[in-house]
Order: structure tokens, then C-alpha cells, then sequence
């Protein structure tokens, strides 16, 4: 081996390529504790175990890349030769070269080397490390080589080695290092492993723990403090160690960290006997874990004789429905027996079926009693049984309740004509209707054929405004069971719905191109050339211009196979995949205006002679019929925009939309449903500059939903008010909008109208560019904004005040924003956080915003989170997790998931996890896409988890990726 200088300590170099390179083994180090010992042990074996294996890489080192065998080539390293043994470069060999090959990955090699570690204190550490080895020969030796060194070296030197025996102690074959250190100091040093027990290091901890708990060197206190240790390991060895008090032992049954600890507590409590049946019960009630819940039930049944008192009426009101049925089980036995029939309206259906049986055995029947309760005063629990126990001769008195003023009742009633098959779908379907919830799930499946059957209009009143949530997640699912071409001609109606639910889906819905085309288009295909004639508008959207070029994709995919099939009609012959059907289909395809956006298809077309050929028939039904061919083709041209011979006909159809002979086609196509076309229309219709009345521009500006479009209509209204005069009914429809750059461009028109006055009336808007522009106006007038806004938020406080002073003011106007915290609106309270954060001052630290997660306000949780989030990595992990349970608002458990991400330390992997099962999908999506960009890697070398919990939490998330994300995490557990 050919030995180089000596290499200064570096992050450059590992420390198995330091120890290559000829440095001694402990300067070789990264640290001075035992795992730098196993690290560098592990390192060095598994560059060594295939010689010659591996292949060449780039590396950088500072700012330069060289090959990594330029670097450190492991292939110098000293290797076995069958003739000649050992590649030594020296006899005796240095100690770096004799480390190297004490870790090396031959085991002849090791074996070897352990022929020269005598007397090499330098070594030393690799030699015990070998004593675990796990080939026999090896290990062996190495045992034998320890001993005599041991018997050799100072107490001192043996003491430096209780660290790394300890470590090497949890290994397979690592018990013997143990015991040879511990033979040689005559005693264990108690100091020194009760220090190990509470080292940061998880691993040394582990060694030093089942030595300290073997020998009884921990004080009760210390015992107790390792059940609650982070590694699961140790807390078994605590637990199962006997040195636990009996009542600590049965407190971690509700207390232990992991629900094997609890589990495990609560054998050993059970062995002990401390855990009465009374207790049982009281932990049943009080554990989290189902497993425990169920165990303590099934071992206090047979107490229940006895089961008396508070703890029965605990029991009873225990929001647990499999413990008030043990309840309801004890109150015959405990001479309680007139309390069953309170119990036979329970919202359970276990505890109530365990009432009637109870009360059956005490000679009653439950049925009289739901009958004269139900008649009387009835509850959805009493509705229930009674659809449960009765019988036909109940159905009358169900159907009366089906109309009861309470919705839970109708619900219940519902259910029970459900349950009873009493109810036909026309009876059922005004239910759909029904203002409560659980009324329209109740009918939901019921009238789901029915309802396929139903005409579109129908459909469309579930969504008309006023109706229910309920009602209208009931119109979405039905829609759902309609043909795509069904749901996309009604999603058209219901994009600009007041419900954003509804809005989303309709909008979702249209946008869906690429992920639907191909099969779309292939089954439109299959339908056309199936020989039935189907109508072209049944199997083919035809206001939809991507449902053409889906047809177009689908045809050319299916023509090779059935060529004669779709040659033989007009609409599949204009798809075909052979040049010369096309440009035959697109000459008899002239003068037909229902195939006419396929011969626009056609214009754009690959092959010469079809383009001409549409070009032409496309000119002749734009000269012979203009107007039909405008209106019924725009969308079509306007989709083909972006394709590399698509500009011939939109050039020919703006040429067109200029004649003022078609202005009313052009106005018509400026309120069209596809955004292409809007935007073609509306900015030819604005090409003259100037022209046009102002207040029809402002409207239309107010009205825009899309933001292209918003900016085009207000540039024109504000230009034709500079052109001819400022319009004050123009001014105030700007004013009106409920877009925030058409509001500003409003103010901006304030002082060329002669209404600078306005202006401080719009220093509180919402929107920000509107306050910057009142700003503006104010100054303009010699004003002073902060004292408007200072006046604002001691008088009227609203959100845009709070966020305005923030704006305009500076740290010294600090007090006023904090004093809004306590605000009883919430929208003031989340603008004030964020105008503390604008102003930057320090106050209020995390410890104030930290409960402002809790606010009812969503506003407010989510502008804490974004306070709190440059110091996320200072905040306690615990009262993040805890805000991620269920039981919490979604607000402030989304809140705590964004912040226990930003963390990134590993205690925030469990609830990260653990929300991709709650039950708010935006919740789910949002700790997806944290988890995404979590570094699995680093969290599984730091070593927080056991690798059976790691590979839980990593599979829980896993199987939310596709193939590609999942190959991307580069993690294999």
C-alpha cells in the first residue's frame, strides 16, 4: 500500500479514506465516542468487500470535480492473494494499513490482521469491535488477542474501553467484549455506566442501559425516566427489567409512549395484580389504545355483578359506545332495572340492542316501549330501535315520523323505512331536497337508479341558490353516475355557481383535456363506426372544441385496425389516418355546417394537400355564410391557435371578426363560454381606441371573471374616460367590482373625476393595491394616511384597516396592532398578526402566537402559523402533535401540520403521517405534499426510530405515491 501524508482532520475526506491515505486510526475519527469506532468499522468494510467492483463517479471537492478514484482508490488498499496471503506494503504492517484490514470486508483478511494487532494499543478498539464479528474464526481470535491485551493494559485503558464493550454488547456475538472488560475490572464501573445510560447517542445508550438495569446501578427515579425514553428498546428494558414500581407499571397502560409499551404494562400489571377489576374498568374508559379498551372489558366482565355506584354512572354517559354496553349489562344485576328503558334510545345500536335484551330477561318488552315513545315524544335513538325491533305493523307510525319537524327524527324514520324495504324511490326522492343533511344521506343510494332516469332540469334545481350543502353534495354525486357528455353539458351552467364546492367541480370537470382525450375519443370513435348511425351531437361534445381533437386522436388510433369501418362515415373519414381519405372526406364535407369544425381541424392539417383543401372550404363557407360560420367555428379556430399551421384560420377568422358587417357576431362571441374566444372577441372589439361608452367598459370590467379579460375592459373604460371626460356612473361601477385591480383603477379615476375627497373612504379596502392607491390620492391631497388609519382602528377597526397601518406606519404603531388582538372579529385578529409580522417587530413572541392556533378563526390560525413559521425549529414538538389529533378544529390541525413540517426534525414524521388518514381531504393533501418534500433519507440515519416504525410510517406514506415518486424518495426500507 503506498503510504501518503498525513491528512489534516477534514469534511472532505471520510474517515475510512483518512485512514487509506495513512493516518492513524484515532486522528482518523470523526469524534472521540464508540459509534465514530463502529462507523468507521462499517465504512471501510463495505468500500473493501468487492475489490474491483465498482465503478468510477465524480465527486467535489470545494469547487472542483475530479473522478473519486483520483480521490481515494480503494482499489490500493491491501487485499488477499490465494498465492501470497495478505498484500501487506509493509511486515510488520502500520497501524493505518493494520486498522484497514482489521475492518476489512474479506474475513481472511481480518483474521489475519489480528495475527499482528498484539501490542498495538492504536487498535485496539478494532480488535474488540472484531470480538462480535460474525465469522467464527475471526471472532475467535480477536477474543483471544482482547484478553491478553486486557490483561496487559492499565485500568485506565480498559476504562476508556467500557463505552465501546457496551455498544458492541447489543450486537449477536457482541456479549463476550462485555465480559472480557468487565473480568478485567474485577467490578462494573457504575459511575461510568449510569453516565452512558443518559448519553444523547441512542445506540450507546442502548449497551449502556441493560448493563446498568442487569447490575441495579439506577435509582428508582432513573429506572422511571427510561419507560419514557425515546427509543422503544429501552423502554422495554425498563419495563420488563422489575425495577419499576408496581403503580407505575399499571400508570404506563394509559401513559406509554408506543402501544406495544402500554400493552406490555399492562400483562406485567395484570401478573402483578395491582390492576382491580374496578380499575379495569376506569382504564378502559380512559386509554386511547382499542386493544387495551378491549382487554380491560374483557377481563372486568366478570365483575360486573358487583359494578355499582360513581363508576356505573360514569359508565352510563361514557362517550364509548362498547362501555356503556357493559354498563347496560350491570344496571339488571345491580338493582337498576328501570333505568333500561332510558337506555333503549341510546345512539348506539349495540347498547341499544343490549338494552332490549336486558330488559326482556327482566320480563318486559322493549317493543311497547318504542311504539308509546315514538307516538308521544320522539328521538332519532327510539326511531331507530324501533325500526330495529318492530315489525309491518310499524311502518304507518315510521311513515307519520318520515314528515317530523326535528330533521334527525326524519333521518331516523327514513332508515327504518330503509331497513324494512318499505320506501320506493318516487316516495323517496322529495327527500332529496330535505334541508338536513342526514335526511338526504339517508335517501342518497336509495334513488340513485331513479334518479339516472331523471331529465337534466332536475339535476340543475338541486344547485339552485338557497339550497342546502347537503342538497347540493347529493347533485354532485347523482351527476357523477351521468354520461361525460351529460356532466360536461351541465358543468357549462354551473361555473359560475355561488357554491365554491360546486363552482370547483364544474371548472375541474371542463378543464380535464389530456387525461381523458385518448379513451374519450377512442370510445366516440368505436360509437360512430359501430354501424348503428348514432347522432354525431350523442357521441360527441360539440361545444367543446378538445372533444374534436379527442375524436381526431381516437380515430387515427383506431383506423388501422377497422380502416374500412372508419373510412365509411363523414366524421371518421375527416379523422382518418390516410392522407387521401382526409382530403376527400374534407371536399364532401363542404356545405355540411355540423362537420365543419373538423374541416377547421383539417386547416392545420400535416399533409399539403388536406390543408389546401380545408383552406378552401373554409374561405367558401366564411364568404357564402359568415355569421353561421363565426359563430358556429371560432372556438374551434381559437383551440388551434398554439398549432403550427393553425394560424391560417385564426388570422382568416379575425379578418373576419373586423368587418363591421359581423359586429354583432363579435359582440355575441365576447360573453362565449370558451376563453379563447372571449378574449379573441373582446380585444378586436377593442382595437379602436377611444371608442365606446365608458360606463358599458366599467361594467363589463366589474363583471370579468377572468383577470386577462378584467384588464383589457378597465384599460379601455379608463381610456375612454381620459379621451372624453371622467363618467361618475363609470367611476362608481369600477368602484363596485368585487376584483381588487378594478377597484384600485376606480380610486386612480377619483381625481381626474374631481372626487379626491373619496379617497380615505378606501384606505380600509381589502384588497391591497386599492389601499395603496387611496394612499396615493390621499398624499396627493396633502393628507395623512396614518392618521386615517390610526382613527379607523381605535374607532371601527376592520381587517383592511389593521393591514393599512401596517402598510403605512412603523414599529412605534406596534401597540395599536396588538391591542387588536383580542378583537372580537376574527378577520381583525388575523389582519393584525399579519401587520405585526409586516412591521417585524419581536413582539408578540412564539409562546403568545402559539395559542392563537387555537382561535376558532381560520384566519387566525393561519396567519399565526405563517408568524411562527421562521421559528418553527424552537417550538415544542409536543403541543404541535397534540393539535393534529382529531378532536381539533382542521384549521388549527392544518396549522400545526405546516409547522411541524417546517420543522423537520423527526418527532413531526408520526403526525405528519398519521393525518394522511384524516378525514379532511384538503387536510390529506396538503401533509402529502409536505411529506413529499420530507427528507426520508436523513431522518432514517439519525436513527429517531426503530426500523420496524420507520418502515411503518414510511409505507403509510408510500402508498399514497405512483411508481415514479415512489422510485424518486431513493428509500428502501
Amino acid at each position: 500500500m503506498q503510504i501518503l501524508p498525513p491528512l489534516s482532520r477534514t469534511a472532505l475526506y471520510s474517515p475510512g479514506e483518512r485512514l487509506l491515505h495513512g493516518k492513524d486510526p484515532v486522528r482518523s475519527l470523526d469524534g472521540d465516542g464508540p459509534r465514530a469506532w463502529t462507523e468507521l468499522d462499517a465504512q471501510v468494510y463495505y468500500a473493501t468487500h468487492s475489490r474491483g467492483g465498482r465503478s468510477s463517479g465524480r465527486v467535489r471537492v470545494g469547487p472542483h470535480w475530479f473522478d473519486d478514484r483520483e480521490i481515494t482508490d480503494w482499489g490500493t488498499a491491501p487485499h488477499w492473494h490465494d498465492g501470497h496471503g495478505v498484500t501487506w506494503a509493509s511486515t510488520p504492517p502500520a497501524e493505518p494499513e493494520l486498522a484497514l484490514c482489521l475492518c476489512h470486508g474479506d474475513p481472511r483478511v481480518r483474521e489475519a490482521a489480528l495475527g499482528h494487532a498484539a501490542g498495538r494499543p492504536g487498535v485496539l478498539p478494532l480488535v474488540l469491535i472484531r470480538c462480535a464479528d460474525f465469522q467464527e474464526p475471526v471472532r475467535e481470535a480477536a477474543r483471544a488477542v482482547l484478553a491478553a491485551e486486557l490483561d496487559a493494559a492499565g485500568e485506565e485503558a480498559v476504562r476508556a474501553l467500557v463505552p465501546l464493550a457496551l455498544l458492541v454488547s447489543t450486537r449477536r456475538h457482541g456479549a463476550r467484549a462485555w465480559d472480557l472488560v468487565l473480568e478485567r475490572l474485577g467490578s462494573p464501573p457504575a459511575d461510568r455506566i449510569a453516565e452512558l445510560a443518559g448519553h444523547a447517542d441512542a445506540e450507546v445508550r442502548l449497551g449502556a442501559v441493560p448493563a446498568a438495569l442487569a447490575h441495579r446501578l439506577l435509582p428508582a427515579d432513573g429506572v422511571a425516566d427510561l419507560a419514557d425514553d425515546p427509543e422503544a428498546r429501552i423502554r422495554f428494558a425498563a419495563l420488563r427489567s422489575g425495577l419499576l414500581p408496581a403503580e407505575r407499571t399499571a400508570g404506563l397502560v394509559l401513559t406509554g409512549k408506543c402501544p406495544e409499551i402500554r400493552r406490555a404494562a399492562l400483562e406485567l400489571a395484570l401478573e402483578a395484580g395491582t390492576l382491580t377489576p374496578e380499575r379495569l374498568l376506569e382504564t378502559a374508559a380512559a386509554s386511547r389504545d382499542r386493544v387495551v379498551r378491549r382487554r380491560c372489558e374483557e377481563l372486568a366482565r366478570p365483575a360486573l355483578d358487583s359494578l355499582s355506584g360513581p363508576l356505573l354512572d360514569s359508565l352510563l354517559v361514557h362517550h364509548r359506545a362498547s362501555l356503556r354496553v357493559v354498563a347496560v349489562g350491570a344496571l339488571r344485576r345491580a338493582g337498576r332495572a328501570g333505568e333500561l328503558t332510558a337506555r333503549l334510545a341510546d345512539p348506539a345500536a349495540t347498547v341499544r340492542e343490549a338494552a332490549r335484551r336486558e330488559l326482556r330477561a327482566a320480563g318486559q318488552d322493549p317493543l311497547a316501549h318504542y311504539r308509546a315513545r315514538c307516538a308521544d315524544s320522539p328521538v332519532p335513538g327510539a326511531v331507530f330501535g324501533l325500526a330495529e325491533a318492530g315489525d309491518a305493523s310499524d311502518l304507518p307510525l315510521l311513515r307519520r315520523l318520515a314528515g317530523h319537524p326535528e330533521g334527525r327524527v326524519r333521518a331516523a324514520a327514513l332508515s327504518g323505512l330503509r331497513r324494512h324495504g318499505a320506501a320506493t324511490p318516487e316516495e323517496l326522492l322529495p327527500y332529496l331536497a330535505d334541508p338536513h343533511a342526514p335526511v338526504v344521506g339517508a335517501v342518497r343510494s336509495l334513488v340513485v337508479p331513479y334518479a339516472r332516469t331523471r331529465p337534466e332540469s332536475w339535476l340543475l334545481k338541486l344547485f339552485a341558490p338557497g339550497r342546502p350543502d347537503a342538497v347540493r353534495v347529493a347533485g354532485l354525486a347523482l351527476l357523477e353516475l351521468r354520461p361525460l357528455l351529460t356532466r360536461r353539458r351541465i358543468a357549462r351552467s354551473l361555473t359560475s355557481h355561488g357554491d365554491p364546492a360546486v363552482r370547483g367541480w364544474a371548472r375541474e370537470l371542463l378543464q380535464q383535456r389530456l387525461k381523458w382525450e385518448l379513451y374519450a375519443g377512442r370510445d366516440a370513435a368505436l360509437k360512430l363506426a359501430d354501424g348503428t348511425g348514432a347522432p354525431l351531437d350523442e357521441v360527441v361534445d360539440t361545444e367543446d372544441p378538445a372533444a374534436w381533437t379527442a375524436l381526431d386522436i381516437g380515430v387515427r388510433y383506431m383506423a388501422p385496425y377497422e380502416a374500412k369501418a372508419f373510412g365509411s362515415r363523414a366524421a371518421t373519414a375527416l379523422c382518418h389516418w390516410n392522407g387521401r381519405i382526409r382530403e376527400g372526406a374534407v371536399v364532401a364535407a363542404a356545405g355540411d355546417p355540423e362537420l365543419l369544425p373538423l374541416v377547421v381541424l383539417r386547416c392545420a392539417d400535416w399533409v399539403p394537400q388536406v390543408r389546401e383543401a380545408a383552406r378552401r372550404v373554409v374561405a367558401d363557407a366564411l364568404r357564402d355564410s359568415g355569421e353561421r360560420t363565426l359563430r358556429a367555428a371560432t372556438p374551434m379556430v381559437m383551440h388551434l391557435r398554439e398549432r403550427n399551421e393553425g394560424r391560417w384560420a385564426v388570422e382568416a377568422f379575425e379578418s373576419a371578426l373586423r368587418e363591421p358587417r359581423y359586429a354583432a357576431v363579435r359582440a355575441e362571441l365576447c360573453s362565449h363560454s370558451d376563453l379563447r374566444t372571449r378574449r379573441a372577441a373582446v380585444r378586436i372589439s377593442l382595437e379602436g381606441a377611444g371608442s365606446g361608452e365608458g360606463l358599458a367598459l366599467a361594467r363589463r370590467a366589474a363583471a370579468e371573471p377572468d383577470a386577462v379579460l378584467r384588464d383589457l375592459w378597465t384599460g379601455a373604460a379608463l381610456a375612454v374616460m381620459a379621451a372624453h371626460g371622467s363618467d361618475d356612473p363609470a367611476v362608481d361601477a369600477l368602484l363596485a367590482s368585487r376584483s381588487g385591480s378594478v377597484r384600485a383603477a376606480g380610486v386612480t379615476a377619483l381625481r381626474a373625476a374631481g372626487r379626491a375627497g373619496e379617497a380615505p373612504g378606501h384606505l380600509a379596502d381589502r384588497s391591497g393595491a386599492v389601499r395603496a392607491c387611496a394612499r396615493w390620492l390621499v398624499r396627493q391631497q396633502g393628507g395623512d394616511s396614518r392618521a386615517h388609519y390610526l382613527r379607523l382602528c381605535a374607532d371601527s377597526p376592520s381587517p383592511g384597516a389593521a393591514l393599512g397601518l401596517a402598510e403605512c406606519a412603523d414599529r412605534a404603531d406596534a401597540a395599536v396592532l396588538r391591542g387588536l388582538l383580542g378583537h372580537r372579529d376574527g378577520p381583525v385578529r388575523a389582519a393584525a398578526v399579519a401587520g405585526l409580522r409586516m412591521l417585524g417587530v419581536p413582539e408578540p413572541g412564539p409562546e403568545a402566537l402559539l395559542p392563537l392556533l387555537d382561535d376558532p378563526s381560520p384566519a387566525v390560525a393561519r396567519e399565526a402559523a405563517r408568524s411562527l413559521l421562521p421559528v418553527a425549529g424552537r417550538l415544542p414538538a409536543g403541543r404541535l402533535t397534540v393539535r393534529t389529533r382529531p378532536e381539533h378544529p382542521a384549521h388549527t390541525r392544518r396549522a400545526a401540520v405546516r409547522l411541524l413540517a417546517a420543522q423537520g426534525a423527526d418527532e413531526g414524521l408520526p403526525p405528519l403521517t398519521a393525518v394522511l388518514e384524516d378525514p379532511d381531504p384538503a387536510l390529506k393533501t396538503l401533509a402529502l405534499a409536505l411529506l413529499r418534500r420530507w427528507d426520508w433519507q436523513a431522518t432514517a440515519r439519525g436513527g429517531g426510530f426503530e426500523p420496524t416504525e420507520m418502515r411503518a410510517l414510511f409505507w403509510r406514506y408510500k402508498r399514497e405515491l405512483s411508481w415514479g415518486e415512489m422510485r424518486a424518495t431513493r428509500l428502501d426500507l
